[in-house]
């Protein structure tokens, strides 16, 4: 690798020269231009003579310049580097080689096309034994792995695949079904609830799973509560208690009936004790789960995941996963091919494709809106502003510059999968004029804060606001600053919410939030449907209670919706156990591929 370094600084030293043109030059130039000895320069021309990238001919005596020539194209010399680079798994390496010299475009296209073909599904036969291996890009690295402060959807797919919590939701039976716990029973009055644990459930670093880890666990997350998602339901556990080696139990102050659904979340998964206790803020990058893989790889290139053969629910098909944080992903997609990869998210489809791939569109939904924020006074304090700043956001013009046929305009969180037609989400912009002189608006600046990930949407809505006559500043914060009280100081707030299996508790968790920076007779009157749908065991009772908040949050304008997306998987053939988790990802556990 580094003869290669010295081989392209000679280039770059003689630009003008091509390849096999001879060059008259002194050994004392060479030296100089490498920065070494004349001993070292001599041997460096010799390795380079001896693998054929140059020709080197020494002459001596005075006023005796000796010839070289340069036979390898720096070009190739360059990529061969690069995908050298790559298969000893430094992405970051190789991405930096080509931006030390001087690559033209065509090399990097070239690189960028070899590198997605690099990715996918790859077997190879090690002795009587057959190696599966599954690429994935990633378009940001990772910045956490803990289940307690993880933020992405890329982070909890992970989580899922490294972690277990007691539970698991079941979406085509709408049930909560056994996992680390076999069984589970509570009380008459809802609020003691108690889990019996498999037997001979292992860690990945080979300790067996008991109660202590599930209070570990419970207790460490009540105490990073703060701001959190669900940290109403931790607020809510009083104690949790060890029974027995296998048997632990959680007394509530009140009533939840979603309190088992918490418990199957991957927040809720379950970690060693002394693993965490022993790593503290590093766990966040090198965790320990019982999941169907453990993390062996972790860094600013890339994550590895390897097969957890003792696996209590059995051994995943695949061998090894590995995702390859790649930066600018977006802008290469121009140079993937279907034969790159065999699972895509979020893919069109060419219209000559072949019918060897098959697409499917899952049932969870993220939705983007916006929340007004009471809290600061300003002239969204006035119903009529708000009225207008909502017709502002025109829905059809949002959705014709967004793009994509995967995403669409809904009107309720409650019923995601109802599209309004374009027809029933426009609004004339003579009307929104009319709106804003109706509410006495004087060209008064209003803030809108999201975090850094959602600035593309935050960036429209701006642009909406602004066409329609509206002063608005962006604001982004990071992702833990906005669940503090930073965000409060601005008098929009963009965000999304992920509609899968655990929509009841991502609404309710986005209502108890909306209470902080409401109008008082509005927290009031969510907190009564708030407290009754958390007694209700009845799923659809429990519905037209959220539903019953999502309206009257709209109809006081303090909520908009802006879009819903839905995600589509594409996959060859060749992939077979095909599953989807709670985010909508492929779980890797069940998926295997024919030859």
């Amino acid at each position: 690798m580094k003869l290669a370094s010295h081989y392209l600084r000679l280039r770059e030293q003689y630009p003008h020269i091509r390849e096999k043109q001879p060059l008259g030059v002194t050994l004392d130039e060479l030296a100089g231009g490498l920065d070494c000895t004349h001993r070292n320069t001599q041997l460096l021309l010799k390795k380079m003579q001896e693998l054929g990238w140059v020709d080197w001919e020494a002459r001596r005596g005075r006023g005796q310049r000796s010839k070289l020539l340069f036979l390898k194209p720096a070009d190739d010399l360059i990529l061969d580097v690069a995908k050298d680079l790559v298969e000893r798994k430094d992405l970051r390496g190789a991405l930096e080689q080509m931006k030390v010299f001087h690559v033209p475009d065509s090399l990097k296209e070239s690189f960028h096309h070899w590198l997605n073909g690099y990715f996918g599904y790859s077997s190879e036969v090690r002795g009587k034994v057959r190696f599966d291996l599954l690429r994935f890009p990633l378009t940001q690295p990772l910045t956490s792995l803990d289940p307690a402060t993880i933020h992405f959807t890329t982070e909890a797919h992970l989580v899922h695949q490294l972690f277990d919590p007691l539970v698991r939701y079941n979406r085509l039976t709408q049930s909560i079904e056994p996992h680390l716990a076999h069984a589970w029973e509570a009380d008459a009055e809802r609020k003691a609830w108690t889990f019996h644990l498999r037997k001979g459930v292992l860690f990945h670093h080979g300790r067996e799973l008991d109660a202590e880890d599930v209070v570990y666990t419970f207790e460490r997350l009540k105490q990073r509560a703060s701001g959190s998602l669900y940290s109403w339901v931790l607020r809510q556990i009083e104690a949790v208690e060890a029974i027995d080696p296998i048997t632990v139990q959680f007394r509530l102050t009140e009533p939840n009936e979603l309190f088992l659904q918490y418990a199957g979340t991957n927040r809720a998964s379950i970690l060693p004790a002394d693993v965490c206790e022993e790593l503290k803020e590093r766990f966040a990058l090198s965790p320990v789960g019982t999941g169907p893989f453990k993390l062996v790889k972790n860094d600013r290139s890339m994550c590895v995941l390897d097969v957890f053969p003792a696996y209590f629910q059995g051994r995943a098909h695949l061998d090894r996963v590995e995702l390859w944080h790649m930066e600018g992903l977006e802008e290469q997609d121009r140079f993937r091919t279907l034969e790159s990869f065999q699972i895509l998210h979020n893919y069109r489809l060419p219209d000559e494709a072949t019918g060897a791939w098959q697409q499917i569109q899952q049932q969870g939904t993220t939705a983007k809106f916006i929340t007004f924020n009471l809290l600061k006074e300003g002239p969204l304090t006035q119903p009529e502003l708000r009225e207008a700043v909502v017709a502002a956001l025109d829905r059809t013009r949002l959705l014709e510059r967004l793009g994509g046929d995967a995403v669409y305009a809904g009107d309720s969180f409650l019923d995601s999968e109802q599209h309004l037609s374009m027809e029933a989400v426009s609004v004339a912009p003579t009307e929104v004029r009319v709106l804003l002189k109706q509410a006495g608006y004087t060209g008064e600046r209003l803030s809108l804060c999201t975090i850094p990930q959602y600035e593309r949407d935050a960036l429209l809505v701006q642009a909406l606001l602004q066409e329609a006559g509206l002063a608005v500043e962006l604001r982004l914060l990071s992702a833990e600053e906005f669940k503090g009280e930073a965000r409060l100081q601005a008098d929009l707030l963009l965000f999304s919410i992920m509609l899968d299996n655990d929509a009841e508790l991502r609404l309710i968790d986005l209502f108890k939030s909306m209470q902080r920076h409401v109008e008082p007779s509005v927290r009031a009157q969510i907190d009564l449907l708030l407290t009754a749908a958390l007694r209700e065991s009845e799923r659809g009772r429990r519905t037209e209670l959220l539903q019953a908040i999502e309206s009257q949050l709209k109809a006081k304008r303090l909520l908009r919706l802006l879009y819903f997306k839905k995600l589509k998987t594409l996959y060859h053939s060749s992939v077979k156990g095909i599953s989807l988790d709670s985010l909508d990802w492929v779980q890797f556990k069940n998926i295997w591929f024919k030859p």
